[in-house]
């Protein structure tokens, strides 16, 4: 790996739609919050850089990683393209919101739609993890937790998915975000490996999006 070479993984957040998505995607990449997100249509990409703490060689190295994180929609009508977007992925946060029981019942229904297009589970490389988000609603006016965490670690034994714990979008800071998204990734380079990309391919890669001008759906 040479000094013009670098890591990069693509991260899809996934999940019904108003599950938080949108808001977990901007306070990770903007460090901004906000209660009027309008509906992602299609998907939204942007990318953060976090250094991690690896194991080589018997000893702990740093390693710098840029990660392309990709918003989709959470909506039916949405799901096709969403697909396309699975088999480019090193992984894949799908998330439901604890105060709603549907968004979290639903989680094997994206499961079902993440392996119908990877191919069998069990060859998969890719790694899945199960995120519970809006944990400050808990209490607040009207809403209640209707999901447990012990339900969703059950969930991801059930579906080889990884748990990744309860957030909030709102009330986490966008530090306490990226540090969660380390933990992720840190998963995703033992075993997906450091997956590098040339300072060619990059340029190869801006190139072609420049010619084909601003296409939502690149």
């Amino acid at each position: 790996m040479s000094e013009n070479d670098k890591i990069e993984y693509k991260v899809t957040l996934i999940g019904n739609s108003s599950v938080g998505k949108t808001s977990l995607f901007k306070k990770i990449t903007t460090g901004e919050f906000s209660d009027k997100n309008i509906s992602t249509i299609g998907m939204d990409k942007r990318t953060v850089q976090v250094e991690i703490e690896v194991q080589e060689k018997d000893k702990n190295v740093t390693k710098s990683i840029d990660i392309s994180l990709v918003d989709t929609a959470g909506q039916e009508r949405f799901k096709s393209i969403t697909k396309s977007y699975y088999k480019e992925s090193d992984g894949i946060l799908l998330i439901y919101d604890i105060t709603n029981r549907e968004s979290f019942e639903n989680v094997k229904n994206w499961i079902d739609s993440i392996y119908d297009s990877l191919g069998n589970q069990e060859n998969s490389k890719y790694i899945i993890i199960l995120i519970g988000n809006k944990v400050d609603l808990i209490g607040v006016e009207d809403y209640k937790r209707e999901t447990t965490e012990d339900e969703a670690k059950q969930k991801c034994e059930e579906n080889n998915l990884l748990w990744g714990g309860e957030c909030s979008a709102k009330t986490n800071s966008d530090s306490e975000l990226l540090e969660l998204i380390k933990g992720y990734v840190k998963k995703i380079y033992e075993k997906v490996g450091p997956k590098i990309v040339t300072k060619q391919v990059v340029k190869k890669i801006a190139e072609r999006k420049k010619k084909k001008g601003k296409c939502l759906f690149l």
